[in-house]
């Protein structure tokens, strides 16, 4: 009788061991695989993004002659957010000056009498342009 008792506990110890395993992978989003939390993770297997046309060869920004005109950069920029609502008008603006600088476009904005927002768009987008 106390094998049976014996056999049914050690049946019971196995079952519970093997729900903590599956709720602990669960948690840890093993995937089913039994992950030794005392190895450090391999972060080997990590691949950096693809370069984009942001980044220079060299690590440096660069120079205006080669980043092109402030104006003609912004139109170019995705419609979205701030910058994207800025690039919208001016695209829709014959008279914005799309071989201007920061300075021009920021003139032609009080010239329009835009609101703040926009001048905010500018100093934000000038710094993105100037980071290329």
């Amino acid at each position: 009788m106390e094998a049976g008792c014996e056999a049914r506990a050690m049946t019971d110890r196995a079952k519970i061991l093997d729900d903590l395993r599956r709720e602990v992978d669960r948690i840890c989003e093993g995937k089913g695989d039994w992950q030794d939390i005392t190895k450090p993770k391999d972060y080997r297997e990590f691949t950096p993004a693809p370069r984009t046309n942001v980044e220079t060869t060299d690590g440096r920004t660069l120079p205006p002659a080669e980043r092109g005109p402030f104006g003609r950069w912004l139109v170019r920029q995705p419609s979205t957010g701030i910058l994207g609502a800025l690039a919208r008008a001016a695209k829709a603006d014959p008279r914005f000056p799309l071989d201007g600088d920061p300075e021009a476009v920021r003139n032609h904005l009080r010239k329009c009498m835009a609101d703040g927002d926009m001048f905010a768009a500018v100093d934000d987008a000038e710094l993105d342009w100037m980071s290329y």
